[in-house]
């Protein structure tokens, strides 16, 4: 990447000077032209200050999102099956991009491409958009002479991880917002409302009941120290995402999150999912099984399975099968084994693997929406039973005190 000082005429004829980076002065002038400019003057900038070039290109910069990089393969999937050409296809995409980091990702791929890199080669130099497992499914096709068919399944991976994106924050915000909302009213009711009636309370002259003492050493105990309570807590939690960064203490969390009822199971089969259908994009694109094992373990989070299917590609290293060295493992669902073994005896490993993931993401789906079916009830069971705690503790000593009287 260079930087190239311009004079440009924009779409109401004023000039405008800036600078700019690309990786050629053509594809510089696509970059202007792109952002509805016509160039009239470009050079090579003598600023050689990454501050600058920075600057004046904020365009490139910036990670680009999960939903641009999905349209983005769809389109170019669709393009190249159409024997587009793929400089005509980056081309015709990325102005498709108008205030989106990929508009310029794509242009200076373009520009690379256009110079004689291959793509797959390009898209290493834009890590910020293309991570290492989509470089090697874009390699893969080019090797193998499929590179339509790798985007499109491509294109395919990432909209099943971006519904399954959707599905986890369906999952988890409404029981964060009940636990909120929750610990509100809790809040309210011991700071507000218990001790304005306890005031009350002094003019009885006679013994609290235990639920009414308990309620009231709670509230003054939460005034006073709730602050600090909470504090103690966050900090806790910090620190315990500070711990999890040791790898020894992580593989023991990921164990342990495996064993957990209901929940170790949704951990497995969601990543198991994500195992599956890159083995299936990797295998079907002609990359060898162990290649695929090497590079497809880098896309599960649980840290016990990344080191299981470590061992799985030592063993297929060895000359095992590669249905027995995952079953070895342990920590995949028996289907994804069986189904894989099918799939080596008649050749076609990686449509075994591709139902695999169908299979364990409607399994995921069906298991969280159980999850959910079990705690939103739960949650508010557990809200309304403490506000009728705090409302008897009040009412209590009134009806004494009308017992009493009668």
């Amino acid at each position: 990447m260079e930087a190239f000082d311009y004079a440009a005429i924009d779409a109401k004829g004023a000039k405008q000077r800036g600078t700019l980076m690309a990786s050629s002065s053509r594809d510089a002038r696509d970059m202007l032209r792109a952002r509805a400019l016509i160039p009239v003057d470009l050079n090579r900038s003598r600023k050689k200050t990454a501050k600058t070039a920075e600057a004046s290109n904020s365009f490139l910069s910036g990670r680009v999102k999960l939903k641009d990089l999905t349209r983005a393969t769809r389109q170019l999937a669709i393009l190249i099956n159409a024997a587009t050409p793929v400089e005509d296809a980056l081309r015709v995409i990325a102005l498709q991009f108008e205030r989106s980091p990929m508009r310029g990702v794509l242009l200076s791929i373009r520009g690379q491409v256009m110079e004689g890199l291959k793509l797959s080669d390009a898209m290493k130099s834009q890590p910020q958009a293309f991570d290492d497992l989509y470089v090697a499914m874009i390699a893969s096709g080019e090797a193998s002479g499929r590179l339509a068919q790798v985007l499109e399944r491509q294109a395919d991976d990432l909209e099943a991880a971006q519904a399954i994106r959707r599905k986890i924050l369906g999952a988890t915000v409404y029981p964060m917002v009940l636990s909120l909302v929750a610990i509100g009213v809790i809040a309210v009711l011991m700071i507000f409302v218990v001790p304005k009636v306890v005031a009350q309370f002094d003019s009885f002259g006679q013994e609290l009941p235990p639920l009414t003492r308990f309620t009231i050493w709670f509230s003054a105990a939460f005034k006073s120290y709730g602050i600090w309570v909470l504090g103690i807590v966050v900090l806790a939690f910090i620190g315990f995402r500070l711990l999890l960064k040791r790898p020894a203490a992580r593989y023991w969390w990921d164990g342990m999150r495996l064993k957990m009822p209901l929940l170790g199971n949704i951990i497995r089969d969601l990543n198991a999912a994500r195992f599956s259908r890159t083995m299936a994009g990797l295998i079907s694109a002609g990359t060898p099984a162990l290649d695929a094992l090497e590079t497809s373990r880098h896309t599960l989070k649980n840290s016990v399975m990344r080191e299981a299917v470590l061992g799985a590609a030592t063993r297929v290293r060895e000359g095992a099968a590669l249905s027995q060295a995952l079953q070895k493992t342990k920590v995949f669902p028996p289907l994804v084994t069986q189904m894989v073994a099918g799939g080596e005896a008649s050749g076609d490993a990686g449509q075994m693997f591709s139902r695999s993931a169908d299979y364990l993401e409607s399994e995921f789906e069906a298991r969280t929406s159980v999850f959910l079916t079990l705690l939103e009830p739960l949650i508010i069971i557990f809200l309304a039973g403490i506000v009728l705690l705090i409302i008897a503790a009040i009412f209590l000593p009134i009806l004494t005190l009308n017992q009493f009287i009668l």
